[in-house]
């Protein structure tokens, strides 16, 4: 491939999205990180990568890449700024948080998590980790107090943290806190109104409340974005075997009384292309 049209142009703080994996079994999440780096364009064929740690200082791992491959994996960043002094000590403990977190060293992480906040105590990041940490704990109502406080701060709706808003819903859910779910989900979709998942998440707090028409609904509406969507289309199928089995959709009563998320063990898929017998798993881009 020519490369020319690219000469002397690439040189910037560019960063490369990755996921990470924290907490194990059921309690398993992954998290959107951006490694960041100097590029700048050594001749028609190779990038110099110069990798920056916390700080935005050079950690001396260097390395060059074919310009190909580079333009595939990084993204420019324009706005990338060196980080201050607190801003790089929040970002510190945020790290060794989830380092302790990925080794089951919850109070441990606790800690890391408190002590970023006092340094920030609206951080997105950190208010979101312990509260998801206690909910980890088993400890429902810390998690309500963050979450509740998590709900109010603003940011968390930035484009920025699109990676965390359909989480936070999906943990407003596991705490029973169906409303400031509902309510956080809406307003994600006003943000990103092309994003399916967040619409089938929706459903699934109305199939919850075995509100069905209102999540069939919902469910189309995740259909119109992607008629592909396999797991929107069989989570419409059952809701529909249910309400032919005779169940009232406007009441969610059944002969035998409200039924539950595992009365009749409904067949859709627990994760994506596994076998299953559970109520459908909520929904996220990675």
């Amino acid at each position: 491939m020519d490369h020319s049209r690219y000469l002397s142009k690439i040189k910037g703080y560019f960063f490369e999205e990755s996921t990470i994996t924290l907490g194990t079994g059921h309690t398993q999440r992954t998290q959107r990180v951006k490694n960041y780096c100097i590029a700048e364009q050594v001749d028609d064929e190779k990038v110099r990568l110069t990798f920056l740690g916390n700080e935005g200082k050079p950690t001396g791992i260097v390395i060059e890449l074919p310009i190909d491959e580079f333009l595939r994996r990084y993204t420019l960043d324009p706005e990338y700024r060196v980080k201050t002094k607190e801003e790089a000590e929040h970002d510190r403990h945020i790290a060794l948080a989830e380092k302790h977190r990925a080794r089951g060293e919850h109070y441990s992480a606790e800690f890391e998590y408190t002590k970023a906040l006092k340094i920030d105590p609206d951080s997105i990041r950190a208010n979101f980790g312990i509260g998801t940490l206690y909910m980890e704990m088993g400890d429902t109502e810390k998690a309500k107090d963050v979450f509740r406080k998590l709900s109010e701060i603003e940011a968390i709706f930035d484009e920025e943290n699109k990676h965390i808003f359909n989480e936070f819903g999906i943990e407003l859910r596991k705490a029973n806190m169906v409303e400031e779910a509902l309510a956080n989900y809406k307003k994600a979709i006003t943000i990103s109104p092309d994003d399916e998942h967040l619409y089938f998440n929706v459903a699934r707090l109305h199939y919850d409340k075995r509100e069905w028409e209102t999540a069939l609904a919902w469910l189309q509406k995740a259909l119109d974005l992607n008629p592909e969507f396999a797991d929107a289309k069989r989570f419409k199928s059952l809701i529909l075997k249910e309400m032919e089995a005779g169940a009232d959709p406007g009441t969610g009563r059944e002969g035998a009384g409200e039924a539950k998320e595992d009365d009749g063990e409904p067949n859709v898929p627990s994760t994506p292309g596994q076998p299953g017998r559970k109520a459908p798993t909520p929904q996220g881009k990675a």
